[in-house]
Parts: structure tokens; sequence; C-alpha cells
């Protein structure tokens, strides 16, 4: 029973204090001014502030469209350079082709001539055999 008593005068304690602090004073004609004065002041520190607020975020898109015109001018040159490279390599191998064929043709060339003197080679031999062979039919016949 003790304990519920305890509780109940805590409960209207705990009322009577909130009712107490809600209670309103009374107004002063000066406090609206003052309110005003100082509302003005931190609206001017406000505005202060957000000014330089815009101003670093001016200064960061300015520095952020830099960084983007520098990648895009990056990007070009990388562009650039990768079509000169291009034709560059479409030219180098054109010129190989050209010479791997010339190579190759001078070598059949070549292979042909070796044929052509080896079968030289082999008539004048036999054609020398052939008459050496009739002389000596006529002669010893």
């Amino acid at each position: 029973m003790k304990k519920i008593f305890c509780a109940v005068l805590f409960f209207v304690a705990v009322v009577s204090a909130a009712a107490d602090s809600t209670a309103v004073a009374p107004a002063d004609t000066a406090a609206p001014q003052e309110t005003c004065a100082e509302a003005q002041t931190e609206l001017a520190h406000r505005d202060s502030l957000m000014a330089v607020a815009d101003s670093a975020c001016t200064l960061e898109k300015d520095s952020l469209r830099a960084a983007l015109a520098s990648e895009k001018a990056k990007g070009e040159n990388w562009e650039k350079s990768y079509e000169t490279m291009k034709k560059s390599n479409e030219a180098c191998a054109k010129a190989l082709s050209v010479s791997l064929g010339v190579n190759e043709n001078s070598k059949e060339k070549r292979d042909e001539e070796r044929r052509e003197a080896a079968m030289m080679s082999g008539t004048s031999f036999l054609g020398g055999l052939g008459i050496g062979m009739l002389l000596f039919w006529l002669i010893f016949d």
C-alpha cells in the first residue's frame, strides 16, 4: 500500500510540474522587437554562411568542369593517337606484304633458274654422250 501511495504521489508531482512549465508568461512589448532584431541578425549570419557555401560549391563546380574538359581533351588525344597508330600499322602491314611477295617471287625465280641450269647441264651432258657414242660407232664400225 505504501508503494502505491508513493507512485500516486510521484505521478501528481510530475503532472503539476508539467502544468507549471507550460504556463505562458505575460508578453512584453519590447520582446518582439528584440526577437525580430535577433532573427534579422541570424538571417544575415545564415545568408553569409550560405554565400560562403555557394562560393565553395561554385569553386568545386568550376574545378569539376575543368577536370571534365581535361579528361575530354585526353580522350580526344588518345583517339587521335590511336587513329594515327592504326593508319601507320596498316601502311606497315601493306609494305610488309608487298616485301614478302617480292621476296617470294624472287625466290621462285631463283629456284626456276636453278632448275633450268640443272636441266641445261643434264641436256648438255646427254647431248655430249650421244655425240660421243655416234662418233664412236662411226669410227669403230
